[in-house]
């Protein structure tokens, strides 16, 4: 895990459920939630407004090119709220059930389209939809259900920048596309139970979204790639990657729903992965006008989050790799890059220069993290340059006698150290510290 940024967590007043976040057109942050719609601040001040209908379910938000948001009831609903708070709802049409849908997103053509979870009444289990800004419906069948009768759900979608709208269909295993005349095309992922869920528009002139264990990323012709994320690579376990977005520094961001999280893929495919200051189960996740990440965070109460991104390398900073090698272990003899283990409330104190082929000189490093073999949990370590003040937010997040890793860069300070806190109630817990390289 790479240290954490500076998480600013809002607590939403009577908050329950809260889903997608998106920007709107007044600047500030708006969110779905079970039976409300949120708008909250740069500065952190949150308003709830009632759904008309109480059972909403309220899942997907977006912004409209009519200068309102437009968001999905999973009661059979989409609504539109104007940035002063007016609340209009469009039933979906529906013989005994309506259909369910999912996420929104504005299109190339003017209009809001949705995917639907579920089409009870008709049998034609998944359809796309679209809706205009007067309010106008119109649905495309793009599924049926699987061979063993079981429901599709479509989940996510978004505009490509091939002027057509991509989905994510979830049960199915497949990305489709279908044009704003409605006629769909459908990508398989060459993963087996990939479950992708949602998707965005990146910056690269692909289209980027999650699935169950990786981030995947499909060109417009089609060509699926997919990258493991690393905490599930060491876990083996589903870290439940949720949202996804293109941040202010032009790298794809996504919440980790599983994992308590915020994970930052580049384009061409690295991944780092950032651990929440406190246990939450990040949901939705947009980029704000202030030039910060806004996250859904399901808590007791639910949070409004603001994640500053991470500070880049110094202005002319070089990488130079070296031949992976493990700094520190603590599970090895007593020693200043060995044991002991780190014990609860306690920093200690490592110097990575002069090590492995770091030069003195070194400003940061690129290193793998591990924790291993805690005794008890949960618990988390932050790593922070030696002789300055420990920041709030951890660095990893674990739970008793787990194993995670990831790859992140570490600043280190004048003396080319590193301080590490530990904290785990009681009890120890080890370190390894694996450098591939460094910044001068």
């Amino acid at each position: 895990m790479a240290a954490a940024q500076t998480v600013t967590e809002f607590p939403i007043p009577s908050g329950f459920g809260s889903k997608a976040i998106t920007t709107g057109p007044d600047g500030n942050l708006w969110f779905a939630e079970y039976t409300k719609v949120g708008r909250v601040t740069p500065s952190g001040v949150i308003t709830l407004y009632d759904t008309p209908t109480f059972s909403a379910f309220n899942f997907g938000i977006a912004a409209g090119p009519d200068g309102n948001l437009w968001f999905t009831e999973q009661a059979g609903i989409i609504g539109r709220i104007t940035p002063t708070g007016e609340i209009t709802e469009f039933p979906l049409p529906g013989i005994w059930l309506p259909p369910v849908p999912g996420a929104i997103a504005a299109g190339p053509d003017g209009n809001l389209w949705f995917t639907e979870v579920a089409v009870v009444d008709t049998g034609a289990v998944g359809r796309i939809g679209r809706i205009t800004t007067a309010g106008g419906i119109t649905e495309f069948p793009v599924t049926a259900t699987n061979p063993s009768g079981s429901a599709v759900a479509l989940s996510g979608i978004a505009a490509g920048p091939d002027g057509n709208l991509w989905f994510t269909k979830t049960g199915q295993n497949k990305i489709g596309r279908i044009t704003t005349g409605g006629v769909a095309t459908e990508f398989p992922i060459p993963t087996a139970g990939s479950e992708p869920s949602l998707i965005t528009a990146g910056p690269d002139g692909n289209l980027w979204f999650t699935e169950a264990t990786q981030i995947g990323r499909i060109t417009t012709g089609g060509v699926v790639t997919e990258f493991p994320i690393p905490s599930v690579i060491a876990s083996g376990f589903t870290m439940g990657p949720s949202g996804i977005t293109v941040g202010p520094d032009g790298n794809i961001w996504f919440t980790e729903f599983l994992n308590s999280t915020v994970g930052r893929i580049t384009p061409s495919g690295v991944m780092t992965e950032f651990p929440l200051p406190s246990w939450r189960a990040p949901s939705g996740i947009a980029a704000g006008s202030d030039g910060n990440l806004w996250l859904t965070e399901q808590s007791s109460p639910d949070l409004i989050g603001r994640f500053t991104l991470p500070a880049v390398p110094p202005p002319g900073a070089s990488f130079y790799t070296v031949t992976p090698c493990r700094v520190v272990d603590t599970r090895n003899p007593a020693g200043p890059y060995g044991g002991p283990a780190l014990q609860s409330d306690g920093t200690r104190v490592f110097a990575p220069a002069g090590q492995c082929g770091i030069p003195s000189s070194a400003t940061a490093v690129a290193v793998n993290v591990a924790v291993t073999q805690p005794s008890n949990g949960p618990g988390f370590l932050t790593l922070y340059p030696a002789g300055q003040p420990r920041p709030l937010a951890s660095s990893i997040n674990f739970r008793a006698g787990q194993t995670r890793a990831n790859n992140a860069i570490l600043a280190l300070s004048g003396s080319g150290a590193r301080a590490v806190y530990c904290f785990q109630g009681v009890g120890t817990t080890h370190l390894i510290l694996d450098v591939t390289g460094y910044f001068q």
